[in-house]
């Protein structure tokens, strides 16, 4: 009985990493990308939906990263969310933190 025990503990514990495929659309990108990074900052009850939204978001905006009809709405809607998380979410001060720079390879 103690491994079921240990292992739902373990995975209660863990913040997932989600590893957000690129949508094809950078501003979108770097806002998801962001998210992601902030997520071990919002209070646990609030996780789970933010993974949600994080999964449906880049789905969506992947589906119709193609279409140049929606491309323009869709870089808007990315950079309003982005100020606007970084002005008044729960985790505002994660989400106005530079990106961290990749290393040169």
């Amino acid at each position: 009985m103690k491994f079921p025990l240990t292992l739902a503990l373990t995975f209660s514990l863990a913040t997932p990493a989600l590893a957000i495929a690129p949508t094809g659309v950078e501003k979108c990108d770097a806002l998801l990308n962001r998210y992601e990074a902030c997520l071990p900052q919002l209070p646990k009850d609030k996780q789970h939906d933010a993974i949600k939204e994080i999964l449906d978001g880049s789905n969506s905006i992947r589906a119709n990263a193609g279409n140049p009809q929606v491309r323009p709405d869709m870089e808007r809607f990315c950079d309003d969310t982005f100020a606007q998380m970084k002005k008044s979410s729960d985790i505002k001060e994660c989400m106005s933190q530079e990106a961290p720079k990749e290393s040169a390879k």
